[in-house]
C-alpha cells in the first residue's frame, strides 16, 4: 500500500493506495456521513468502516450529471440536517466524483468529501485534483468548481471485478500523462502489458502511484488554470470532448480520448512542435492497449456540426485561440494558443 501526501491551496489532502485501503475509512467512524454511490456498487465494503452513516444512491449515466439532479442531492443533505462538519463519500465511477465533488462544494459554501473511486479512470483521474463538474446544454462541464477533496481512496480490489473494457478506459489517461509529463510511465506501460492486462496488483499499484503522483504535481503548480500549467492534463481532450458531444455522449470517455491524442499529436506534428516520431509513439502504445486510433474504430455516427460547436465552446478558448498542450517528445509538452477556426478545420478532417 502507499500513501501519497500533499498540500493544495493550503488542504491536506491524502491519496491511499492499494489492496486494503478502504481501511482508512476507520478514522470517520463516529462521523455523520452521506454516502453517495453508483447503483452499479456493492457499497457494503464501505458500509462495513462507518456507523452513523445515510445511504444515497446515484441514478447511472450522463443524466446523473444534469444540474436539476445535483440540487436534488443537495437537497438530500439538506433535509438530512447536514452542515460542514459531517462528511460526504463519492463512491464509484467519474461521474460520481464528478457530481458529488460538486454537491460538496456549494452545500454550505462546502462540506468534507471524501473520494472512492471504484474504476481505473477514476483511480488516476477523475477523482484527483479537486475539478467538479456538471454538464449544461448539451455541453461536458461548463458548470463547475475546483475543490479539493480530503482524501482519495484507491482500492485495487474494486478493480478485481472491472471488466477488460472498463480497464482500457483508464488506461488512456494513464497513458496520457506517461505521453506528455513522464516517460519513465511510459516505458513502464510499454513493458508491462502482461501484467496490467491481467490485473497484477503490484502493476496497477504503480501505474495508479505514478499517474497520482503527476496530476498532484501539475495540480499543485497550476490549481485553477490560471499559470497555463493545467492544461498539459488536457492533452487529447479538445478532440476527444467534442467526440463525446458529437456522439450525444454515447463514445465512453477514454476511447474518445484516445482518439482525440492521435488527432492532436498529428496536429503538433504537422505545425512543427512535436518531433519526428512522437506520433508513432502514440499510436503505437495506444494500439498496445488496444484502444481505438481513429473515428472509425468507435463504430459510433459522429455529428459533425454538434461536435465542432462544442469545440467553440471549450472553456480553454481565449480571444479566438484555445490553448492546447502539444506533445513536443515522449514526456514532454509545449502550450501552443492555436486559432480556432484553424482547429476546426483540423478537428473536421479527424472526425470525417
Amino acid at each position: 500500500m502507499r500513501i501519497v501526501n500533499e498540500n493544495l491551496c493550503n488542504n491536506e489532502i491524502s491519496i491511499v493506495i492499494g489492496k486494503g485501503a478502504l481501511s482508512a475509512l476507520e478514522e470517520l467512524k463516529d462521523k455523520k456521513v452521506a454516502l453517495f454511490y453508483s447503483q452499479k456498487i456493492d457499497p457494503s465494503r464501505v458500509k462495513i468502516h462507518l456507523k452513523n452513516f445515510i445511504e444515497i444512491p446515484i441514478i447511472d449515466g450522463e443524466e446523473a450529471k444534469e444540474i436539476q439532479y445535483a440540487l436534488k442531492l443537495v437537497k438530500l443533505l439538506f433535509e438530512n440536517d447536514f452542515d460542514r462538519g459531517d462528511y460526504v463519500i463519492a463512491l464509484g465511477g467519474g461521474t460520481v466524483t464528478d457530481v458529488v465533488g460538486f454537491v460538496a462544494s456549494i452545500y454550505m459554501r462546502g462540506i468534507n468529501l471524501i473520494n472512492i473511486p471504484t474504476t481505473l479512470l477514476g483511480m488516476v483521474d477523475a477523482a484527483i485534483g479537486g475539478k467538479t463538474g456538471v454538464n449544461f446544454e448539451n455541453v461536458k462541464n461548463v458548470l463547475g468548481t475546483f475543490y479539493q477533496p480530503a482524501m482519495i481512496i484507491s482500492d485495487l480490489e474494486f478493480l478485481e471485478t472491472l471488466p477488460i473494457e472498463e480497464l482500457k478506459k483508464g488506461l488512456a489517461e494513464v497513458i496520457k500523462y506517461g505521453l506528455v509529463l513522464d516517460k519513465d510511465l511510459y516505458d513502464y506501460l510499454a513493458m508491462n502489458k502482461e501484467k496490467i492486462f491481467t490485473k497484477d496488483e503490484s502493476a496497477l499499484e504503480e501505474i495508479i502511484y505514478k499517474s497520482s503522483v503527476d496530476k498532484l504535481s501539475v495540480v499543485k503548480a497550476d490549481e485553477r488554470e490560471t499559470k497555463s500549467i493545467r492544461i498539459v492534463l488536457n492533452f487529447g481532450h479538445t478532440i476527444g470532448h467534442a467526440i463525446e458531444a458529437g456522439s450525444n455522449f454515447t463514445v465512453p470517455h477514454g476511447y474518445a480520448i484516445s482518439v482525440g491524442m492521435v488527432c492532436e499529436a498529428k496536429m503538433a506534428e504537422e505545425v512543427g512542435y512535436a518531433e519526428e516520431g512522437v506520433v508513432e509513439d502514440v499510436t503505437w502504445i495506444l494500439s498496445q492497449y488496444e484502444l481505438p486510433l481513429t473515428v472509425d474504430s468507435l463504430n459510433v455516427k459522429i455529428d459533425v456540426k454538434r461536435a465542432i460547436d462544442a469545440i467553440t465552446k471549450d472553456k480553454k478558448v481565449r480571444g479566438g485561440y484555445v490553448m492546447m498542450p502539444f506533445p513536443t517528445r515522449i514526456g514532454d509538452w509545449k502550450r501552443v494558443d492555436v486559432p480556432i477556426e484553424t482547429l476546426k478545420g483540423f478537428a473536421e478532417q479527424c472526425l470525417r
